[in-house]
């Protein structure tokens, strides 16, 4: 009898590890949740540091503040005993999008400046 479809042979022992898998599936399904949550909050809080900008006319670019964050991302990987690459190339992809939001609300002519809202529609 083929038993490579894991349906017969594994018993009681399969059916147990296929709920726990189904458990964990769900506890990473929630986690994930989060996580896009809190890159949504991210770009949010981020729009409103942009509005705070084109009002001050203070630039969009502020390489000191990358630096800080991917600093304090590679510390926390390191501090985890995660990738700091991982971390690094995570970071460069948030930054990436948070440059990309802000070049918009920055560069947005004066009628919708205050009016912007993030990529939620919720603004800030």
């Amino acid at each position: 009898m083929d038993t490579s479809n894991g349906s017969h042979g594994a018993g009681n022992g399969f059916s147990a590890a296929q709920r726990e898998l189904e458990v964990l599936r769900t506890e990473l399904d929630d986690v994930d949740r989060h996580l896009l949550e809190d890159v949504r909050a991210r770009i949010e809080v981020c729009t409103r540091i942009a509005r705070l900008k084109r009002r001050n006319s203070i630039p969009m670019m502020q390489p000191q503040r990358i630096g800080v964050v991917q600093d304090r991302a590679q510390t926390y990987a390191v501090e985890h005993e995660l990738s700091p690459d991982f971390f690094r190339s995570l970071y460069e992809l948030l930054i990436r999008e948070t440059c990309r939001v802000e070049d918009q609300i920055i560069d947005a002519d004066g009628s919708d400046a205050e009016g912007a809202r993030g990529p939620s529609g919720r603004g800030g």
